[in-house]
């Protein structure tokens, strides 16, 4: 390198995540100030701060000078992560062949206003997002806590497809054994912190902008909650003197790492010039002065040392070494994962249709009461699976419960977190349904039910990429002199229509159910039957249909 240097000036264009966007720009001016020569030519750095998850979606090969997306010729995303996702397109993988550096790391914390942290016991109590999500799902309030100012309790999650901090959290809620994978059983982990997200962010950022808006301390609370965030950004953030200050907790579930990283893109456009710039910007980016640059702004070395780290405020929980640190799955599991989580974020339009016929007060299969008990257990339980902005009904069904129908509906159809036409919860009117009006009594008009059933929900088929499901329940075969076995075939297939589809299920309780027969009636419309002992057998089917996975 010289102080000297002509002809047109090569630049690097890198892509950095917003959180360390500020101090890479900072460091690019300062490395340009001694007017570095590479290869006899001005080298210029541009720094453009991205969502890590956008860039992973947006490299191609083919980028052209004219194109819309931006040029990237080094991406210096917050997690590995990102560049494993954007790995995974075949035609992405061989541009991200270089192998990257750290640069700096930071521990993905629980970003929790001080006031409410402390109220939940911190710093002498391990906070727990398991066990804030499950207090927010069964409704309870700051008053608990002795703040009923603050009114119902709020979690925020954010994306994970959009947030490393929010993949984090979900990944480590998740797989509570730490095995680095996330089995059906640790599903409920993932629901129960899916249900209890209320604070509406994708990203660390946007929540954290939020706060900062906040003027009145009292007035921001009631709308605040935890969020994901890395400890780097909360120290950012509680370095501007916000009226809200934030501490950083390491939860109880154990800690995930954002790694930031260096990728050098191994694309047509980063020719052996940038190339050469890149590599002489990546060792001032590992030089003394460059790693006091990240300590000051919050983040830690690469050894996770907070010898640099000057902006970490220990009274509000920065600085400290994580009590158990969790490594990350492999990408297969992290997808996966994702994917559940994207499918329980679905809406559904749900009608569920359940046997009250006298057989059902007969005694479990398991033992655990009557039929009909054990179904109502699942059956509350079911409820709290579904998306509040789903839309659920109940029907009941035996013989000549409405005159010659035999079906009765119980709740009209709608959103579990609306209200009835008389302004009355239908939450709760759902749950006094399947207590008060499932009384076992005549016989099963399973045929006569189902076909009605399906027409119903053809007449109330919702589209914006909701799942149209209906669901029925039955302990027994077909016992009314309605419709035969082949006339309900013959009337379904009549009434399907390929641009409304609606997915049809059929749990067959107990020994009497006859699931060969119930497999006949629902292959007629492409759905399912499947067979159940026990109320948790119904509530795996009730869930492996929402993830869109066989049960």
């Amino acid at each position: 390198m010289t102080a000297r240097c002509g002809g047109a000036p090569v630049e690097l264009a890198i892509a950095a995540s917003p959180d360390q966007a500020p101090v890479v720009e900072k460091l690019a001016e300062k490395w340009q100030e001694d007017a570095p020569e590479i290869d006899g030519r001005c080298a210029r750095i541009s720094v453009r701060a991205a969502q890590s998850a956008e860039v992973a979606q947006s490299l191609t090969p083919n980028w052209k000078a004219d194109s819309d997306v931006p040029r990237v010729d080094v991406w210096m995303p917050d997690s590995s992560v990102w560049i494993l996702s954007a790995a995974s397109r075949q035609d992405v993988k061989p541009m991200l062949a270089n192998s990257p550096t750290v640069v700096a790391k930071s521990p993905v914390v629980m970003a929790l206003p001080k006031p409410m942290a402390e109220a939940l016991g911190w710093p002498d109590k391990v906070v727990s997002w398991a066990d804030l999500a499950k207090t927010r799902v069964a409704g309870t309030t700051w008053a608990r806590f002795k703040h009923p100012d603050w009114q119902q309790i709020k979690i925020g999650i954010g994306d994970p497809r959009a947030s490393f901090p929010a993949l984090g959290t979900l990944l480590s809620v998740a797989d509570a054994d730490g095995d680095n994978s996330v089995t059906e059983p640790e599903l409920g982990n993932a629901l129960v912190l899916s249900r209890a997200s209320t604070v509406e962010a994708a990203t660390s950022d946007t929540f954290l902008a939020r706060m900062r808006q906040v003027t009145n301390p009292q007035a921001g609370l009631k709308d605040a909650g935890p969020f994901p965030a890395t400890e780097a950004q909360v120290a950012a953030y509680d370095n501007a003197k916000p009226k809200v200050p934030l501490v950083a907790i390491n939860p109880e579930e154990g800690t995930v790492f954002a790694d930031y990283q260096y990728q050098v893109l191994k694309a047509d456009w980063v020719d052996s010039v940038r190339q050469q710039v890149a590599a002489e910007f990546l060792k001032y980016l590992q030089s003394e002065d460059s790693k006091k640059a990240y300590g000051q702004a919050g983040f830690r070395d690469p050894q996770l040392s907070t010898q640099y780290a000057l902006g970490l405020d220990t009274d509000l929980g920065m600085g400290s070494a994580p009590s158990a640190a969790r490594e990350l799955p492999d990408i297969k599991s992290i997808s996966q994962t994702v994917g559940y989580w994207t499918a329980l974020q679905r809406k559904a339009n749900l009608l569920a249709v359940i046997d009250s016929s006298g057989s059902m007060a007969d005694g479990a299969p398991d033992g655990n009461g009557t039929r009909m008990q054990v179904v109502q257990q699942a059956c509350l339980r079911a409820t709290a699976l579904f998306n509040p902005q789903s839309n659920v009904g109940t029907w009941r069904f035996s013989t000549e419960l409405d005159g010659d129908k035999d079906y009765q509906e119980m709740v009209p159809i709608g959103p579990v977190g609306g209200r009835l036409p008389d302004g009355s919860s239908r939450k709760e009117a759902l749950e006094a349904s399947i207590y008060n009006q499932l009384v076992p009594e005549g016989a099963t008009g399973l045929y006569d039910t189902l076909l009605a059933a399906y027409k119903f929900m053809q007449g109330h088929w919702q589209a914006d990429n909701r799942l149209n499901l209906l669901v029925m329940m039955t302990d027994g075969k077909n016992e009314d002199d309605g419709l035969t076995q082949a006339q309900l075939i013959q009337q379904l297939r009549a009434t399907a229509n390929p641009d409304k589809p609606i997915q049809v299920l059929i749990i067959g309780y107990g020994p009497d159910a006859d699931l060969n027969e119930l497999t006949t009636i629902t292959k007629a419309v492409g759905g399912q039957a499947y067979p159940a002992r026990t109320g948790a057998d119904i509530e795996k089917v009730f869930l492996a249909t929402l993830i869109g996975r066989q049960s």
